[in-house]
């Protein structure tokens, strides 16, 4: 028995060896400071986007580590860049950035519109199973003035009500469906007894509705599903319904 005992901690001591711990990874970086302002309400669309970290680089047992590669994976989302492109752009798709100490500006790839609510954040979500917390922040800001008259649905949601899963991307969310939304490919899902979360159908998204392969367009209010999600976006939604 003792030598049974013995060989169970030998193993599970390999085991544990075996697994990358957590202290490699770099602390976690945060926005010190930002301009716009987080949840500001008149940021002026003409000016550049800052946002000021509390630390570009961090000393490593492997050597310095530099945040910037990961904060340069700049996106933005609002107004016409849509939903579409929601946490979707993991390749710095959204905006420039330059340097200055520990402040990062950033050029948006088109001039940001008046009245209308924005998005911006870091994050560069992969695999969504990744042991270190993915590193960057987001702010999100309404710009000051008068919204184009264009009726684009996009200005009359909440881009800060979109679930993207957990710090590393990846997620999953069991509930009932209980609203459509076909102009911005967005469905509401009750999860629980009071938790309702909004999520982007995106282009390429599996489906699979009463053990058939469907279509996005196949879903339908009052459905239960399973979505997952990976790298910051649903993947995969499992649907049971009525035909």
């Amino acid at each position: 028995m003792k030598k049974l005992l013995y060989l169970i901690l030998i193993i599970v001591s390999l085991v544990c060896l075996s697994l990358p711990a957590y202290a490699v990874c770099p602390p976690p970086v945060k926005i010190a400071a930002s301009q716009p302002s987080n949840n500001s309400k008149n940021a002026d669309p003409a000016l550049p986007i800052v946002i000021t970290w509390d630390k570009t680089t961090a000393p490593m047992s492997a050597g310095v580590y530099d945040y910037k590669n990961n904060l340069e994976s700049v996106n933005i989302a609002g107004g016409r860049y849509g939903l579409g492109t929601l946490f979707t752009t993991e390749w710095g798709i959204g905006g420039k950035a330059t340097w200055e100490g520990n402040k990062e500006i950033i050029t948006p790839e088109a001039p940001l519109e008046p009245g209308t609510q924005y998005k911006v954040w870091t994050y560069t979500y992969t695999s969504g199973s990744e042991i270190c917390p993915t590193l960057g922040g987001e702010i999100v800001f309404v710009t000051a003035g008068v919204p184009p008259d264009d009726n684009k649905p996009v200005r009359k949601f909440d881009i800060t009500t979109l679930y993207h899963g957990n710090e590393t991307g990846a997620g999953k969310v069991e509930g009932e469906i209980i609203e459509i939304n076909n102009d911005l490919h967005v469905i509401t899902v009750k999860e629980g007894i009071l938790k309702k979360l909004n999520m982007a159908l995106f282009e390429g998204v599996m489906v699979m509705r009463n053990n058939n392969l469907s279509m996005t367009s196949a879903l339908k209010t009052g459905d239960k599903i399973v979505g997952e999600f990976m790298g910051g976006r649903l993947f995969m939604i499992t649907a049971t319904g009525t035909p």
